[in-house]
């Protein structure tokens, strides 16, 4: 996985240099101790994994996290309080380390993430099916009858018409699998089918009887891309 550290504390950042080499499924690209300069780099380059530093001068981690838009990578907060625990995890952290950072709760975090990208695979598909785990069975269904995806934490439930399913996955893997033209991500929790949208009323989708809300964040695009007059 490559990844950047995004800190401005000196020590901590060697430190985490140092245990980043420790670990051969780790490539570190860049190291930051201004977000605004990661901004910048993130912008034309790709990574895997972010660690994090939220209280900095120029901008907060989670500040930075918001800046990001839809698509993150895996995240790892590293923070010497506990404060910012609950509202991070509203982002999909993948992580929370509490600074100063053991190597062995480094190692945790990292093996969680590893677990959960092995697990990710379990939702698989091509071009015109997906094939999603239904306890025993794997069930064949057409993704053209996938109507919502509703993802909370590590979990998602997708709907189709008559049935739902549950599988362990987070929205950034799901998105990238449903990315094409006929999904549609209209919030951090939910992606749509176009054509299960009926009408919207005060930035809201009716889905049977669900109401999906459009994130602001989700706005602008998704009027764009329904071609909205």
């Amino acid at each position: 996985m490559k990844c950047v550290i995004i800190d401005d504390d000196e020590f901590f950042t060697e430190m985490l240099v140092k245990f980043i080499e420790k670990r051969d499924e780790l490539e570190l690209v860049n190291k930051f101790s201004n977000p605004l300069d990661a901004l910048t780099f993130l912008k034309k380059e790709e990574v895997d994994l972010i660690f994090l530093d939220i209280e900095m001068p120029q901008m907060t981690g989670l500040e930075f996290v918001k800046s990001l838009g839809e698509h993150l990578p895996q995240i790892i907060i590293t923070t010497t309080h506990e404060k910012f625990a609950l509202e991070a995890f509203k982002y999909d952290i993948s992580g929370y380390l509490l600074k100063p950072v053991k190597f062995k709760e480094f190692c945790d975090a990292l093996n969680k993430i590893e677990k959960k990208l092995k697990k990710e695979k379990e939702l698989d598909f091509n071009e015109n099916y997906v094939f999603i785990r239904n306890g025993k069975t794997i069930d064949k269904i057409k993704k053209e009858d996938l109507r919502l995806i509703e993802c909370i934490g590590d979990y998602a439930t997708i709907y189709t018409a008559d049935k739902k399913y549950v599988v362990h996955s987070t929205m950034k893997a799901l998105e990238k699998r449903f990315s094409g033209n006929d999904f549609l991500r209209v919030h951090r929790s939910y992606i749509i089918h176009i054509d299960a949208i009926n009408d919207i009323e005060d930035d809201s989708i009716s889905f049977g009887e669900k109401i999906v809300p459009i994130g602001k964040t989700y706005l602008n695009a998704v009027y764009k891309r329904l071609n909205i007059l």
